[in-house]
């Protein structure tokens, strides 16, 4: 099986699991971000309606509008990985894994935001579907059928965003948008340590894997034999990865120093990854096949961002892993954007 292939079989895996993970991911958004009861369904005789309405109803509305584009574009999506893969990003799989990881991260807290104004048009993505994609680009008169069936589906989504939004009192004081806004900030404030050192642990690895790399690059100036071993280098800095974030999250802080030998080998990372954009540079790697300087600095610059405290902590790493988010979003933008329907 050629290279092309091989990201063709991993390009359809990613569609099917978008398939599955869509309405999972959105029963759970109902379960962490809704709990209690749609103010105007806060009866005895009706609460039952309003659990079906929060954790029933909510969730299916919310994914059809991203479960219809998906199976929609399911080839350009699938090719788009393909392209992603292949021609935009070419970088080591372990930092690759560092913007991935951040991009998830950017899913998760993001969507909830963004998903209750998107399901108001689920009715618009099904009659694209059953309307216009079953017709393979026909010119058929379907504008008013769309608006009609978008206008019929409105009022059920409409309904779960009132109960998304305006129908529960997380925080037992706020309630409505305001309550809404401030778990979402609560959660956020309480796993950002958490989530920014796995990310910063994770960027530690693909730093020492992007010494590796250049080592080899480096040799292959005066040895055009060699090869740069990159699975290998992807298992080594996979195998560094759990290591360390082994030590963070379960070796206790006494009699073990945890934080102040993660903090030296931060400092490590650090020192490394701005030698190794140095030398880059002066070598003139930074164009090479598998590096790109962007992608680099944007890993250096998430490492020293580690080393700000105080009043401007959570600003700075919010800031860090919401620009990682929005460059893995742009490139795989551009890919999707290009992609053609291959298979």
């Amino acid at each position: 099986m050629s290279d092309y292939e091989t990201y063709i079989h991993y390009g359809r895996l990613i569609v099917i699991l978008q398939f599955i993970f869509i309405p999972v991911y959105f029963y759970l958004l109902s379960l962490v971000f809704v709990d209690g009861v749609i103010w105007f369904l806060n009866t005895d005789d009706l609460r039952i309606l309003s659990d079906i309405i929060i954790y029933g109803i909510g969730p299916l509305f919310m994914s059809v509008p991203f479960f219809f584009w998906t199976y929609g574009r399911r080839y350009q999506i699938g090719d788009a990985y393909e392209t992603f893969g292949r021609e935009v990003w070419r970088l080591p799989t372990t930092v690759k894994a560092f913007y991935g990881f951040n991009f998830v991260v950017g899913i998760i807290f993001l969507f909830p935001i963004i998903t209750p104004f998107v399901s108001l048009f689920g009715g618009y993505f099904i009659a694209v579907y059953l309307l216009k994609w079953r017709e393979e680009g026909k010119l058929i008169s379907t504008q008013r059928k769309t608006i009609l069936l978008t206008l019929l589906y409105l009022p059920l989504p409409l309904l779960v965003i009132i109960g998304f939004y305006f129908g529960y009192d997380p925080l037992g004081a706020e309630s409505g948008v305001l309550g809404f806004f401030l778990q979402l900030f609560n959660i956020w404030n309480i796993q950002l340590d958490v989530i920014y050192t796995s990310a910063l642990i994770l960027a530690d690895s693909a730093t020492i894997g992007g010494i590796l790399y250049l080592i080899y690059e480096g040799a292959q100036q005066f040895d055009h034999t060699v090869r740069v071993p990159g699975p290998l280098i992807t298992l080594i800095s996979a195998a560094l990865f759990i290591f360390l974030e082994f030590i963070y999250l379960v070796i206790p802080t006494d009699p073990f120093p945890t934080e102040a030998f993660l903090e030296l080998f931060h400092i490590g990372a650090v020192i490394l990854g701005v030698l190794m954009l140095i030398v880059r540079y002066w070598k003139g790697l930074t164009t090479s096949r598998d590096t790109s300087i962007i992608g680099w600095l944007t890993l250096v610059f998430f490492q020293i961002v580690n080393f700000v405290s105080g009043d401007l902590e959570v600003i700075s790493r919010s800031t860090a892993i919401l620009m990682a988010f929005a460059i893995f979003l742009f490139l795989f933008g551009i890919a999707y954007r290009h992609a053609g329907k291959r298979y």
